[in-house]
């Protein structure tokens, strides 16, 4: 799934405004990075793009990030009584074989009553821009046919399939979504493949994981399924952080924990930096999302991170083979000298 643009009305502190996500050539760009001083809408961005896809996920009541509900008291903006997205998107062919393939074994098992949709993908053209509108209060679709919906709620489908055993973790993998990480960088299990609702601290979400891509990692057959959950966090932390490394999980009678290493010095987890967290969230976050094929939101992305860590983590996702688009906000002079401007959009002055 790619996003081609975005049209916001009337919804939290945006009053009216339309985005392009494309390059000279109308496709997609790779990145983009959006600047704008606090309080110019950047999270509320973030915020639209996310409750668009969760909503035709046949999710009515549900929390787009921490602090945020779908509520019209959160939702509408001011004295307003509708709020509208617009959300221009499209998907390639390999996503929608996957989505078509998810749905006709579903049928085919009883779990939903879809036949109409086994044709889906030959009713309108793969990698070009398709339109659908959100509007609240009334959850109500504008216009367009219900294949678009049907892509839209896919993967929420498929983790309802995964949760009922009836289809593999793996094709999440094939079906884009969004990854949505916030300013507190949460990490909620969840959200991952690996659905425990009990862990509420953040650091034993992400540890708890780090164990399980670990545990996974010690008999993960490389040449059949690739790289591993854990090699893969591991070698990009390490080119982000170094000369800090990411060296081995740990456990011992009374506690759990990860060890580090730098100038030959071992740390564990509660020796970290500020930084070495951060860029932590971030992997383990895209991880647990199983961010392939999706749109990835970092917000204010230099959060406690050195100008040479932000330049290392951009460098690492422009190089990242996941079919993934990312898109960033800041207000940061330091994140903007890392981005082409054909790839900068600007809300505003950041010294208003």
């Amino acid at each position: 799934m790619k996003l081609h643009s975005l049209e916001i009305e009337n919804f939290r502190a945006i009053k009216h405004l339309e985005l392009d996500f494309t390059d000279e050539l109308s496709k997609p760009r790779l990145m983009t990075l959006i600047v704008g001083p606090n309080g110019s809408g950047k999270t509320s961005i973030f915020d639209a793009i996310a409750i668009v896809v969760k909503a035709y996920g046949d999710i009515k009541d549900f929390i787009i990030r921490d602090g945020l509900v779908v509520s019209p008291r959160q939702i509408i903006r001011g004295k307003g009584n509708i709020s509208k997205i617009g959300f221009s998107y499209s998907v390639s062919e390999d996503e929608v074989a996957a989505i078509r393939k998810l749905y006709s074994e579903m049928a085919y098992m009883g779990h939903m009553e879809i036949e109409d949709k086994l044709s889906l993908g030959k009713k309108f053209p793969v990698q070009e821009s398709l339109n659908v509108t959100w509007s609240f209060p009334s959850f109500s679709i504008s216009n367009q046919s219900s294949d678009l919906i049907d892509v839209l709620g896919a993967r929420a489908v498929a983790q309802k399939a995964i949760v009922g055993n009836l289809e593999s973790p793996s094709i999440l993998e094939k079906i884009g979504g969004v990854c949505y990480l916030d300013q507190r960088r949460t990490v909620r299990l969840e959200h991952s493949i690996f659905n425990n609702k009990n862990e509420e601290n953040i650091d034993n979400d992400v540890l708890l994981l780090l164990y399980k891509y670990y545990s996974r990692h010690i008999t993960w057959n490389e040449e059949k399924f690739g790289e591993s959950y854990w090699s893969r966090i591991k070698r990009l932390f390490n080119k982000i952080c170094y000369p800090s490394e990411l060296v081995r999980f740990e456990s011992g009678p009374d506690s759990d924990t990860l060890i580090f290493k730098k100038n030959e010095l071992e740390y564990d987890l509660y020796q970290m930096s500020s930084g070495e967290h951060q860029i932590l969230r971030i992997l383990v976050g895209m991880t647990s999302a199983i961010a392939k094929n999706s749109i990835v939101l970092i917000d204010e992305i230099e959060l406690n991170l050195h100008p040479t860590w932000q330049k290392r983590l951009i460098r690492a996702l422009r190089d990242d083979t996941d079919n993934n688009q990312y898109i960033f906000t800041t207000h940061s002079p330091d994140v903007i000298g890392l981005f082409y401007d054909s790839e900068i959009i600007h809300l505003g002055k950041l010294s208003e």
